[in-house]
């Protein structure tokens, strides 16, 4: 049987003593989740909560809101507020009903809707 020297011991002892545990394998390839925070993509595959899931009824009062642009008529002030939640940069805020019913200009036409990815 061999036997070590000291320096032999003192070296394999630093070493274990210094090592590292490395990371699971993952795609190192950074990602933004839906609420803004980079996470690896294999992260991605696993289903993250959807912040802007909204469960609107449809037993909610129609709402009108105007963006600066045009009027839109939601079917709820949910409908509205799941539409702000996914497009913060486009929000629509509540105005009054009468300006959508009763056909105040300008309303959204179908093109700004589609390009608002409105879907109604």
């Amino acid at each position: 049987m061999k036997h070590f020297s000291p320096l032999c011991l003192f070296l394999v002892t630093l070493a274990v003593a210094n090592a590292s545990v490395l990371p699971v394998k993952r795609n190192h390839l950074p990602a933004v989740n839906q609420q803004g925070e980079v996470v690896w993509l294999d992260e991605m595959s696993h289903s993250v909560p959807d912040k802007c899931d909204f469960s609107c009824t449809d037993q909610d009062l129609s709402v009108c809101a105007h963006n600066g642009q045009c009027l839109q008529l939601f079917t709820s002030r949910c409908t509205m507020a799941a539409y702000n939640c996914r497009n913060p940069q486009k929000r629509f805020n509540i105005v009054e009903n009468y300006k959508c019913i009763l056909g105040y200009v300008p309303l959204c036409s179908p093109e700004e809707r589609k390009e608002l990815g409105i879907t109604m």
